[in-house]
């Protein structure tokens, strides 16, 4: 097996290997589009309801921003720290801290109330408590998860956690920078492709959605940006990549409007075959945005105001909370409103979303500093030393 070569430098002298300002605000626009599409849904019995939910409607796309930023982030971790001799232990543990406090400490919330009230949910505890929620026989238009509970958004955190399983082996084996973008490289043309044949041979919508082979594409898309901003063309894919960023939110904008209601079967070939491939360049525009916040200074100035940044801080918890929150909430702040305010749909929505929104997001915080933060703490324990360098062998 070929081994990375060692530099002089350290992994400090790496830009890319210490804390980024602007990556917050990346987060909390993520979660900022993602809260917001779900929060905001539109009522097929009112006009102004529908129009509010389509102006949220791109805001979905925040999981594929995620997933961008996931790709960078850990391929970067994972590239620059090829050399220590805890590769593994040292990922998988910051990994567990970071995720599963908040993530098992719902499914136990969960399980309890399911034993006070006498509810049975054993087999979406199965699949969620094995991170599989996501999965299912990939030629039948029904997700195996089918949401009796209200944790139908954790699918995105399965996607992630399959790619946390699989990449760091990839990594570790591949070794070399231009093997791995390869792989990246590939990723953009097989994935579009298996979309494609899948929504083609009669599997839902969902089912393709929420399919981490599926979606490999955008996770790699951000791993290729970490890699080749740890080459020699590191200037040239700064000044380039941001040229990226329009399309994406062209694409984004549009991205919903070959979805069937529901997520069923997918009409005809024009519009599975440009929604297949629609993923492909929300993750390169999304790509070409953090390689912006990057590149520009106006670009870092408006990525790390304070409010961005804060929910980019707490974005893990508002992601996870805030659907709970409002699928108890929605009801009776909805009557609440149109008894002491106003029965105007639009405005009800509007409202209820907001409170939904301001909710999940003091319980998020409290999370964040009464209980994630005792987890937090012990990840100085699995600290990357700063000798081990970035590889420098490109082949």
């Amino acid at each position: 097996m070929r081994t990375p070569g060692r530099s002089s430098s350290t992994a400090e002298a790496s830009p890319y290997a210490r804390h980024l300002p602007q990556l917050d605000g990346i987060r909390g626009l993520a979660v900022l589009g993602v809260t917001a599409s779900h929060l905001f849904p539109g009522n097929p019995h009112s006009a102004g309801t529908r129009a509010i939910a389509s102006l949220f409607a791109f805001g979905a796309t925040g999981v594929d921003l995620f997933f961008v930023l996931s790709g960078f982030l850990i391929t970067g971790i994972l590239y620059d720290s090829l050399q220590d001799p805890h590769f593994f232990r040292k990922f998988y543990a910051r990994r567990v801290l970071r995720i599963f406090p908040l993530y098992y400490g719902v499914l136990i919330l969960y399980i309890v109330a399911g034993l006070v009230y006498g509810l049975s949910w054993n087999r979406e505890l199965w699949s969620l408590g094995l991170y599989l929620q996501n999965t299912s026989l990939i030629a039948i238009p029904v997700a195996a998860y089918t949401g009796s509970l209200p944790l139908g958004h954790f699918w995105s955190l399965a996607v992630e956690e399959q790619f946390y399983l699989v990449w760091p082996l990839l990594v570790y084996l591949t070794r070399t920078r231009l093997n791995l973008l390869r792989i990246c490289a590939l990723s953009l043309v097989v994935c579009p492709l298996a979309r494609l044949g899948c929504w083609m041979h009669g599997a839902g919508y969902f089912t393709v959605h929420n399919n981490t082979f599926c979606r490999a594409d955008t996770l790699l898309a951000g791993a290729a940006l970490a890699l080749l901003l740890r080459s020699r063309a590191h200037d040239k894919v700064l000044r380039v990549a941001p040229f990226f960023v329009i399309p994406c939110i062209l694409a984004a904008v549009f991205l919903r409007a070959a979805i069937p209601p529901g997520g069923g079967i997918l009409p005809s070939f024009w519009p599975t075959f440009q929604l297949a491939f629609r993923y492909t360049l929300v993750a390169a525009g999304y790509a070409g945005l953090i390689a912006w916040s990057l590149a520009s200074s106006i670009g870092q100035r408006l990525l790390e105001v304070r409010p961005l940044r804060s929910l980019g801080k707490y974005s893990y918890g508002l992601y996870v909370l805030h659907l709970i929150l409002f699928s108890y909430l929605q009801a009776p702040l909805k009557r609440a409103i149109a008894v002491y305010l106003t029965p105007n749909k639009g405005v009800e929505v509007v409202l209820t979303g907001c409170l939904v929104f301001a909710i999940s997001l003091g319980a998020a915080y409290l999370s964040y500093h009464l209980y994630e933060k005792r987890f937090l703490r012990l990840k100085r324990f699995f600290d990357y030393r700063p000798h081990f360098a970035p590889t420098v062998t490109s082949s």
